[in-house]
């Protein structure tokens, strides 16, 4: 007998599963799995000790409210303070590693990891943004001009600038591929395609590795009397609109910033749920088959930052509504409901609340 039946008939039973489940019951969102990586911060240290932990520590919950947020820049409000002059509060794990340098020298690093739940709670106590941690995928081409020749930057390249650039964009919140450069890419793409930003190119070598957005930087090194000085441009094309950046600068690691913090200020200006009045918004979701289409939805919505809490309000076949409480006003609540394609905007259905249908 299908579920329809079952509501018809005995909405009691299935009233009962939900409370069961905890359906019925406001929950605070919960970090996803896949977004762990935003909770762990690696860094060099000097030594094993707890001067170094402790130092990292702070320095690491800075990182984390960065890619938290958004914001590049960690406000120091009472509460961020606070938790800063006590940050074994909000980490449960670390650990000390050793890795090999360049140079073949060893390099002690300490790895911290953040209990989501515990900074999830201190952003939203801070009044800062919550930014979701669903990131897009960056592809980014790079080539690099020396005055000889120039060289598209591969993801195994020991070019200083590849571990400065995933470095900051991992600081930043987003992680950043660079192409492997074999034969099926020297066949497509060559450094003339991504010096003059030729987009088929670009984009028909880029649908191989599956990327969202494509970076694309240029970097010319000139030596001068008072050392080397880095010139070029970083572009991104974003909801079909181009973000620039130019750069003239004798610091490599400003040069990366640029780009990095063009394109991750433009996400969080889009994606980032300002801490607004939370306010609970009445949706309804239709496409639900059966009690574990149930289950995996209200799942899939307590998994989500933006979401403070929910509640069912009524089971009417297969159509859900829930109370739904955000900082996120109503058009931009929309957007994130649906960017990841598991929900998706009925537009066939009328009214003024939000009508949506559940895609698994």
């Amino acid at each position: 007998m299908g579920l329809c039946v079952y509501l018809l008939i005995r909405p009691v039973f299935i009233v009962t599963l939900f409370f069961a489940l905890g359906l019925l019951v406001p929950v605070v969102a919960q970090a996803v799995t896949e977004a762990d990586w935003l909770y762990a911060v690696d860094r060099p240290v000097a030594a094993q000790t707890n001067e170094e932990r402790d130092r990292v520590a702070e320095e690491g919950m800075l990182v984390v409210l960065s890619r938290l947020t958004g914001l590049a820049s960690v406000p120091r409000t009472p509460a961020i303070a606070a938790a800063l002059e006590q940050p074994q509060n909000y980490y449960n794990r670390f650990v000390f590693f050793t890795t090999r340098e360049a140079s073949g020298d060893p390099q002690t690093h300490i790895r911290i990891t953040f209990q989501s739940n515990a900074m999830l709670q201190l952003v939203k106590a801070a009044n800062l943004p919550v930014w979701w941690s669903k990131r897009p995928d960056i592809l980014a081409w790079l080539v690099v001009d020396d005055g000889v020749s120039r060289e598209i930057l591969a993801s195994s390249s020991s070019h200083p600038l590849v571990a400065r650039l995933r470095n900051y964009a991992a600081d930043r919140g987003v992680k950043l591929t660079l192409p492997l450069l074999d034969l099926d890419d020297s066949l497509t793409v060559s450094p003339a395609d991504v010096w003059g930003k030729v987009t088929a190119s670009l984009d028909q070598a880029a649908a191989r590795y599956d990327a969202d957005l494509v970076l694309v930087g240029r970097l010319s090194q000139d030596q001068t009397f008072e050392g080397d000085v880095y010139r070029g441009d970083w572009e991104v094309w974003l909801d079909g609109q181009p973000l620039a950046a130019n750069f003239t600068t004798p610091d490599l690691a400003e040069a990366v910033r640029g780009g990095i913090d063009m394109l991750v200020d433009r996400l969080a200006e889009k994606y980032a749920v300002l801490p607004r009045a939370q306010r609970a918004q009445r949706i309804h979701i239709t496409g639900l088959s059966d009690v574990l289409g149930y289950a995996e939805l209200m799942a899939y919505l307590n998994s989500l930052e933006f979401v403070d809490a929910l509640d069912v309000e009524a089971i009417d076949d297969s159509r859900l509504s829930i109370a739904l409480v955000s900082r996120a006003e109503p058009e931009q609540l929309l957007a994130l409901l649906t960017a990841q394609g598991r929900l998706r905007e009925d537009l066939l259905a009328r009214g003024f609340e939000m009508q949506l249908i559940w895609q698994g």
